[in-house]
């Protein structure tokens, strides 16, 4: 059930307007009972649906015209399965039923039920969907960045999500089943994203998690040319300081108050509320962080005083000469858009993501943080790095579970094992290949892809 803040009792005079409850309700959204004063009247009804939109998005319950449609079942012979949960297997089958995979294994062992549609691609590699941990194509762009502030927990983005819109049709044709959808870097703190699947459908039957990620960005695009606190790298950590430090009391107030440690309910601030998963550690900041200094900032801040997952979302220039205060932080790195460098010392190219990887840096992924990079070409960002020193099975896994790790959702996706979202990616061949393309796309065991009925988009 959505909470539907709608009951508000008139305010005292001075009296905080975050004083209004949260009140569940079956009731239609809008149904405040009649107040004596129309201004009181107004003003509550403007924070029940200020409320109302800051509400988790949870999924809706079936219809009886979708829980009756027939589930859709596969057999998928493969001729090489990559399962990142294991080593690859040669000649499998994947059987997937009600969205989720059922079972994968070797041919001679994965017995084919007769109920199963046999999808043969004896011919071709399988692997899981590629997950992108920076992207800000999942809906309309001009929506993203709202500038006036340089902290803003109250804004999300899945009050504007398009699914399976034109640039998500493409990425699907890349292979990219999932995507980290994030406001952009304009503030220091866009906002709350969404982690969401790039096939169509409903709001509720794409969203994974909502909220799914805090986004900060440290030094570059937020960076003001007049003068106001948080116009540099200085007032820039002091207001993502002050603005965390403000979510992690709210939150730690509610925990006394729900564990008894405290008797007096706190006051309801709709515009900290989604600091509590963020403190409790139930979902991760991502983090516009690059360059050598900036990544300082980010460990000190972001890890060591507010204690908060943290996965680097970018990580670019010199930043790898951290690894290993990374390593020791257990703090993942997905990588881009910027692969390469040259290094001034040497006078040679530099590949970022090989040298994390040189430096011991395992939780390693890639980002397009499309569109600078377009999303379907989240597989080439990991080809180039390949090119220069990352190995090809480690970058499989950078497409696939590590981002899936790195974003708390790899019980869902990330690799093909029996239980797991049935979202899959038949291809002519290795994808770090350009030669070859993605043939066959699934998300939640459903076709949405195939350039047999399909014209080829990528």
């Amino acid at each position: 059930m959505i909470h539907r803040y709608e009951k508000c009792e008139q305010l005292p005079q001075g009296q905080p307007r975050s004083a209004c409850a949260r009140t569940p309700t079956s009731q239609p959204a809008g149904t405040a009972r009649e107040l004596n004063r129309p201004a009181a009247a107004l003003r509550c009804i403007t924070f029940a649906l200020m409320a109302l939109a800051l509400s988790p998005v949870v999924a809706a319950e079936p219809t009886l015209q979708e829980s009756q449609q027939p589930p859709q079942r596969f057999a998928i012979r493969a001729g090489k399965v990559i399962t990142c949960a294991g080593d690859p297997i040669i000649n499998g089958v994947i059987l997937v039923a009600d969205g989720r995979i059922s079972a994968v294994g070797p041919a001679s062992e994965i017995k084919i039920p007769d109920d199963h549609t046999v999808l043969d691609h004896s011919d071709k590699f399988v692997m899981p969907g590629m997950i992108d941990a920076h992207s800000h194509v999942g809906g309309s762009m001009s929506d993203i960045n709202e500038m006036v502030y340089q902290t803003n927990p109250e804004l999300r983005v899945w009050d504007q999500i398009i699914p399976h819109n034109d640039r998500l049709k493409v990425a699907v044709a890349g292979g990219v089943t999932t995507v980290c959808y994030i406001p952009g870097s304009g503030t220091n703190m866009g906002g709350w994203g969404a982690l969401m699947k790039t096939g169509p459908g409903t709001l509720d039957e794409v969203l994974i998690r909502a909220p799914g990620v805090l986004k900060i960005a440290q030094s570059g695009n937020p960076e003001r040319s007049s003068g106001e606190v948080g116009s540099g790298r200085m007032g820039m950590n002091h207001v993502i300081r002050e603005q965390l430090r403000a979510g992690m009391l709210y939150t730690r107030e509610w925990d006394d108050f729900e564990s008894g440690a405290r008797d007096k309910k706190p006051e309801v601030n709709l515009r900290l509320e989604y600091f509590k998963p963020l403190f409790r550690r139930e979902i991760p900041v991502v983090v516009h962080t690059q360059a050598y200094q900036v990544i300082q900032s980010t460990l000190r801040i972001l890890h060591d005083e507010m204690n908060l997952r943290v996965v680097i979302d970018h990580g670019t220039f010199d930043s790898y000469k951290l690894s290993a205060e990374i390593i020791k932080r257990d703090i993942p790195v997905m990588a881009g858009p910027r692969g390469f460098r040259l290094e001034p010392e040497t006078g040679q190219i530099a590949g970022i993501v090989a040298e994390y990887y040189k430096r011991g840096v395992e939780q390693l992924g890639i980002n397009t943080d499309a569109p600078v990079i377009p999303q379907e070409e989240l597989f080439f960002q990991a080809t180039m790095a390949v090119r220069y020193g990352w190995t090809e099975e480690r970058a499989i896994r950078g497409l696939t579970i590590e981002p899936a790790k790195a974003l708390m959702i790899d019980q869902r996706v990330g690799s093909l094992e029996k239980g797991k979202d049935a979202d899959l990616v038949i291809s002519t061949g290795s994808i770090l290949d350009p030669r070859n393309y993605v043939a066959l796309v699934m998300i939640d065991g459903k076709i949405v892809y195939d350039i047999t009925v399909d014209r080829r988009r990528f």
